[in-house]
């Protein structure tokens, strides 16, 4: 049998972004496009890449059912860094086969990684995808703070299945080749913060019961390392897709297009 399927839809997807702050429902934002519309998400996220940070780069719980999720890779800490360049070649092939093997272009990108964005914005001129961008915007900032710590403290006591990111963290630490590395991730550097103030032995970190006045003042710092990261992805995504941003979502007739 012959394939019928037109040659321009498999290698020109009709592309939308949705980019923001860290904290601000990116991953609320991309899941309810792609329940109305039946599109696949891939996640533009460098440290999602890693199944050992899962709690701490916010990827555990973003998976839906109902919701076809895709990532960059699964690695491990261990296998070492993914440079922007090589992220960015791993979210066009998974872009073009997702447009490829389903039945309509329309692809969702979902993330808030700035070398991986701004790689992406750098190379748009060159791809075969028509695109368009949803920037979320910036709380108010005593929100954001408020929403920042409780979604670390979330993160500090995490139940099972889940890890918590003092789990995550303690086990990564046990190996000084990857300490540079989880040093340099946001949340981690805040969690080793109180515990170079505080004397705490950070591969124990995970056996220990900490007290409620630290687990507060480390899920504060988070969030105040988070806050302050999101006002520089805002800014600069604001710079890289100045004139691909449609508020407040894709281009309608791209959609239709897509279909």
């Amino acid at each position: 049998m012959s394939d019928t399927r037109n040659p321009t839809s498999e290698t020109h997807p009709v592309v939308h972004v949705i980019a923001g702050p860290t904290g601000v429902g990116k991953s609320a934002a991309a899941t309810a496009m792609a329940q109305v519309t039946g599109a696949p998400i891939v996640v533009a996220d460098r440290l999602q890449c890693f199944v050992d940070m899962a709690t701490t780069s916010a990827r555990a719980g973003a998976d839906v059912p109902s919701v076809r999720r895709h990532w960059l890779g699964d690695r491990t800490v261990a296998d070492g860094d993914l440079s922007a360049s090589e992220a960015a070649d791993a979210l066009v092939t998974l872009v073009q086969q997702q447009a490829t093997q389903h039945q309509h272009r329309f692809v969702i990108v979902e993330g808030g990684s700035i070398s991986l964005l701004r790689e992406l914005s750098a190379r748009t001129a060159e791809l075969p995808w028509r695109v368009s961008v949803r920037l979320l915007s910036l709380p108010d900032h005593d929100d954001y703070l408020a929403t920042l710590t409780r979604r670390a403290r979330v993160m500090l006591t995490a139940s099972p299945p889940d890890r918590s990111l003092i789990d995550e963290l303690a086990t990564l630490w046990h190996d000084p080749r990857q300490r540079l590395f989880v040093a340099s991730v946001n949340g981690f550097e805040a969690v080793l913060e109180c515990c170079a103030k505080y004397s705490l032995d950070v591969e124990s970190l995970g056996k220990q019961q900490l007290p409620e006045q630290l687990l507060t003042r480390m899920a504060e710092l988070i969030a105040v390392r988070h806050a302050e990261h999101g006002r520089l992805q805002h800014r600069v995504f604001s710079e890289i897709f100045e004139d691909l941003i449609h508020e407040p979502g894709p281009d309608l007739d791209m959609m239709q297009v897509a279909v």
